[in-house]
């Protein structure tokens, strides 16, 4: 099923076929074409890695001279897996040669990948700090973004507001992203660097960090919804937020959020149970992330309901809690 090349090949995922390696797979050498296997029949054409991303195993030597996708360097067959589950159609999977011919296992198990099968290992993940650090390596894809209406540089206009219902909201002035724009499995937002609801008691050279935790959780609020289809009268219980800061925002440069959710909403779903990755980029560089999970609700009904069963468990920490000052005091009261 795969023709050999001279050099090196890379696996395109281009659709969503039983195989990312099927007659329906596009393989790129690392000379300057294309061989389409559509049906079969093969045929170069000029285009050379046009996708924004190609993963690139640890160990195998990618050539430097090759223009377009972002490199990705994975270490494992699972980290291969999680990449596409995230990327999609986005991601295109470099193997050389010498690296296929080294490691045959390993290339027919990246054969045999399918999108669903990458799709539902990534659905299936852990949401912990070593996937967010899978998603911390994934590069901006700052040429997607240069034609989109989000702002890159200085003199570019951020976008309007986005609509205050994504973000659960009463007004416009408290939303802290712009209207988003979407490809692959990425979502996209401009941050401003102030709202009328957090106000601090003096000046700063730089984004309060405040300010970055409060816009990651309004982006990964609208994430769930916009790409995750929860309906509008939808909530979520937040339950964990892990985050890092890595670099200072300045407040002369736009700022860019990145979301990423594999989150589906499934009206048979009674967990409701989702994650959000969120990252904020200046010129380019990671200056911020953080991790969500919480659980969505399809109304404020559901929501009311497991804050009453919350509310039960409260009540008896409290009760257990007064036993234990009661005792305290008592035993004071003996000394």
């Amino acid at each position: 099923m795969l023709q050999e090349q001279m050099t090196g090949s890379s696996i395109s995922s281009v659709q969503c076929s039983s195989s990312v390696l099927t007659e329906e797979t596009v393989l790129r050498s690392s000379r300057n074409g294309r061989l389409n296997r559509k049906n079969g029949r093969g045929k170069f054409t000029d285009n050379c890695y046009q996708k924004p991303y190609v993963l690139v195993f640890d160990g195998d030597v990618f050539p430097e001279e090759q223009e377009g996708g972002q490199k990705i360097v994975a270490s494992s067959f699972e980290e291969v897996l999680c990449y596409i589950g995230i990327l999609g159609e986005t991601v295109e999977v470099y193997l050389s040669k010498d690296f296929e011919n080294n490691n045959p296992l390993l290339y027919r198990k990246v054969k045999s990948i399918t999108y669903r099968q990458a799709k539902e290992y990534v659905q299936n993940h852990e949401a912990d700090a070593g996937f967010g650090g899978l998603i911390n390596k994934i590069p901006l894809d700052i040429t997607s973004l240069m034609h989109s209406p989000l702002a890159m540089k200085e003199d570019d206009v951020v976008p309007q507001v986005l609509n205050r219902r994504y973000v659960h909201k009463k007004k416009d002035e408290n939303v802290l992203i712009s209207d988003y724009f979407s490809k692959g499995n990425f979502l996209y937002f401009n941050m401003y660097d102030q709202t009328r609801e957090i106000q601090f008691d003096h000046d700063s050279d730089h984004v309060q960090g405040l300010l970055l935790l409060e816009a990651m959780r309004q982006a990964s609020i609208a994430t769930t919804h916009i790409s995750g289809g929860l309906p509008d009268e939808g909530t979520i219980a937040l339950l964990t937020y892990d985050s890092g800061f890595y670099n200072f925002l300045e407040l002369t440069a736009p700022i860019v959020v990145r979301t990423y959710t594999p989150f589906s909403f499934n009206p048979g779903d009674s967990k409701g149970d989702v994650f959000v990755s969120c990252e904020i980029f200046q010129w380019g560089k990671l200056a911020s992330s953080a991790l969500l999970k919480g659980k969505a609700f399809p109304d404020k009904s559901k929501y009311v309901n497991y804050r009453i069963r919350t509310e039960k468990v409260q009540a008896r920490h409290k009760k257990q809690y007064d036993s234990k000052i009661l005792s305290a005091q008592n035993t004071v009261g003996v000394i």
